[in-house]
C-alpha cells in the first residue's frame, strides 16, 4: 500500500501543526535572567514562575485528553488557537508575577488540546506500509528538534525589545496554525465514539500527589531540604497521598491512572529507562551556569552555542528509527544512546576551566545530541509495547511523571542543594592552603589590610575585609571543580546501563507491537 495523492503533504502539514503547542514553554528558556529581573521576583518566586505551568500540564494532561474527544477537531482546534493567543498575550503584559504564572499555567494547560487535535488525524490516517517506529521517530524528532530551535529563535527575538518579543514569536506561530488547520483539516467531527466518562475523584487525588512535588521542587534547596519541618511535612504528605491513591486505584473501575499497566514489565523498566535519561539530561543546568555565570556568555551566544545539539538530534534520530524499523535489537540503541551521554559528560569533565570559547563545545554537544536522539527515541518506543489502548494514558503519564516531574524536576533541585554544598566543601579545601606559608596570599592578604587600616578602620574590621577578596577568588576553582565532580559521576553512571545491557541481555530482541496513540508530552 502507497501513499495516496496529498496524503503525505497532509501528514506533513498536520506535524506541523503540533510545533508551537509543544514549545509554549520554551520560546523564553534562554531569557529567564530576563523574567527575573523585570518582575524582580526572588529565587523561590521564580522557582514557583517556572515550575506551576510545568505541573500545570502534566496534572491537566490526563482531563485534557479525555475532554478533546468530545468536541468537534475543526472547531476545537481554532477555538484553542485563539485561546493561545489570548493567554499568551496576556501573559507577556502581565502586570506581576502572580498573573504571569496563571496565565502560563493555563496556556500549558489548553495547548495539550492542540496537541490532541492534530495528533488523532496523523493515527487515523497512519498508513500500514509505515511501522509505529517511523510515526514514533517523526514525533521525538519534533519534539527535540524544535525544542532547540524555539529556544534559540526565542533568545534572538529578545534582542529586538525584550522577552516579551520572544513570547510574541508564538503567536506569529499561532496565527499560522489557523491557515493550517483551514487546510489540513477539513471535516469538523468528533474524536470519541464513546460517552464522556473521566475519573474526577482519582484526578483530584493525582493533583493532591503533585502539590507536595512542586512544594519540594521549589523549596527543597532553599529550606535545606529535610533539615526543616515543613519539607519533612512535605514528603509525609507525598507518600501519604500515594498510598492513600494506591487503595483508590484497586477499588475502581476506571481510574485516571491505571496502576495495571506496571503488570506490563516494559513500563517498568521503561520508566526507569526515562527517569536515567531524565537525569543525564539535567546536567544541562550545569552548563548553563557554568556559561552566563564564569563563562560570561550572553543569552545569544548560550543559545547558539546549544544549536549543536540540533546537530547531534539530525545525526541519531533518523539513524535509531531506522534500526527499530529494521528489527535491530533495541539493546543496540540503548547501548549507542548511554555511550554517548558517557563521552558528553567524559569531555565537558575536561572543559571546565576558564576562558573556553564556542568550538570546545561543539562536539560534548553532539554527543549529547546524539544520546538525546537514540534514547528518547527508545524509551518512548520501549514504554509502549503489547500495552492495550484502554492503558495509553496511563502508559504515557508513568513516562512522564519518570522524566519530568522525579528526574528532571525533583532531580534538578537535588541537584542545585549538592552544588552549593560542593562547593563550599571544595571552598573550605582550598581556603586551607591559605596559610603564612603560602606567600603569594599572605602578602596580598596584607597589603588589603594596611589600605582598610588605611581608611580608618579597625584592625579586626580590616582583617575581615582583607578577607573578602580571597574569598572571591576562591569561588570559581570551587565552583569549576564542583561541576568536574558532577560530569565526572555521571559520566560512570552513564556507563554503568550499558553494562547491565551486555551482561544482563536486556534488550536482545527487536521492537515489538505496539497499539497505542503517540501523543507527544
Amino acid at each position: 500500500m502507497r501513499w495516496k495523492k496529498g496524503e503525505l503533504l497532509k501528514v506533513t502539514g498536520l506535524y506541523l501543526l503540533i510545533v508551537p503547542f509543544l514549545n509554549v514553554l520554551n520560546a523564553t528558556g534562554y531569557v529567564s535572567s530576563q523574567l527575573q529581573g523585570h518582575f524582580g521576583a526572588s529565587s523561590v518566586e521564580f522557582m514557583y514562575m517556572s515550575l506551576v505551568p510545568v505541573f500545570s500540564l502534566v496534572a491537566g494532561l490526563p482531563l485534557a485528553i479525555e475532554l478533546a474527544k468530545i468536541f468537534p477537531l475543526k472547531s476545537m482546534m481554532l477555538s484553542i488557537i485563539i485561546i493561545s493567543i489570548i493567554l499568551n498575550t496576556c501573559s507577556a503584559y502581565a502586570p506581576d508575577i502572580l498573573w504571569f504564572t496563571i496565565c502560563r499555567s493555563l496556556l500549558a494547560f489548553f495547548t495539550i488540546f492542540g496537541i490532541v487535535a492534530a495528533i488523532i488525524p496523523i493515527v487515523f490516517s497512519y498508513n500500514p506500509t509505515l511501522n509505529m517506529a517511523i510515526m514514533y521517530g517523526i514525533v521525538q524528532f519534533i519534539i527535540q528538534g524544535s525544542s532547540n530551535l524555539y529556544k534559540f529563535f526565542g533568545a534572538q527575538f529578545s534582542t529586538i525589545y525584550d522577552w516579551r518579543t520572544s513570547l510574541l514569536l508564538l503567536n506569529i506561530n499561532f496565527f499560522l496554525c489557523i491557515l493550517l488547520t483551514f487546510v489540513f483539516i477539513r471535516k469538523d467531527v468528533v474524536l470519541g465514539k464513546q460517552p464522556f466518562r473521566f475519573d474526577f475523584k482519582g484526578w483530584l487525588i493525582l493533583i493532591l500527589f503533585l502539590i507536595p512535588l512542586l512544594y519540594l521542587a521549589a523549596e527543597g534547596q532553599n529550606r535545606e531540604w529535610f533539615s526543616d519541618s515543613k519539607i519533612a511535612f512535605g514528603v509525609a504528605l507525598f507518600l501519604t497521598v500515594t498510598g492513600g491513591y494506591i487503595l483508590y486505584a484497586q477499588h475502581s473501575a476506571n481510574p485516571v491512572f491505571n496502576l495495571k499497566v506496571f503488570k506490563h514489565k516494559n513500563v517498568v523498566l521503561g520508566s526507569l529507562f526515562f527517569f536515567l535519561i531524565g537525569l543525564a539530561n539535567g546536567t544541562g543546568s550545569v552548563i548553563m551556569g557554568y556559561m552566563a555565570g564564569l563563562l560570561g556568555f550572553n543569552e545569544l551566544y548560550i543559545a547558539r552555542t546549544h544549536l549543536y545539539i540540533f546537530v547531534g538530534l539530525v545525526i541519531s534520530v533518523p539513524v535509531c528509527t531506522y534500526m527499530m524499523y529494521h528489527k535491530i535489537y533495541l539493546s543496540v540503541a540503548a547501548i549507542l544512546g548511554f555511550l554517548a551521554f558517557s563521552l558528553y559528560h567524559l569531555l565537558m569533565f575536561f572543559r571546565f576551566y576558564p576562558g573556553i570559547g564556542e568550538q570546545d563545545f561543539v562536539l560534548p554537544f553532539i554527543l549529547k545530541g546524539i544520546g538525546i536522539g537514540f534514547l528518547y527515541v527508545l524509551s518512548a518506543l520501549y514504554i509502549s509495547e503489547n500495552v492495550p489502548k484502554p492503558l495509553s494514558t496511563s502508559r504515557m503519564m508513568s513516562g512522564v511523571l519518570a522524566r519530568i516531574v522525579f528526574a528532571t524536576l525533583i532531580g534538578g533541585s537535588v541537584l542545585s542543594t549538592f552544588i552549593s554544598n560542593t562547593i563550599i566543601h571544595h571552598k573550605t579545601g582550598i581556603s586551607q592552603q591559605l596559610t603564612p606559608l603560602n606567600e603569594v596570599a599572605a602578602q596580598k592578604h596584607q597589603n588589603t589590610k594596611n589600605y582598610y587600616l588605611s581608611k580608618g578602620l579597625k584592625p579586626a574590621a580590616a582583617d575581615k575585609m582583607a578577607d573578602n577578596p580571597l574569598q572571591s577568588e576562591m569561588a570559581e576553582p570551587a565552583t569549576l571543580l564542583t561541576y568536574k565532580d558532577i560530569y565526572l559521576v555521571m559520566a560512570g553512571l552513564n556507563f554503568i546501563p550499558i553494562l547491565l545491557v551486555l551482561f544482563l541481555g536486556i534488550g536482545r530482541r527487536p521492537l515489538a507491537r505496539i497499539d497505542v496513540e503517540p501523543i507527544p508530552i
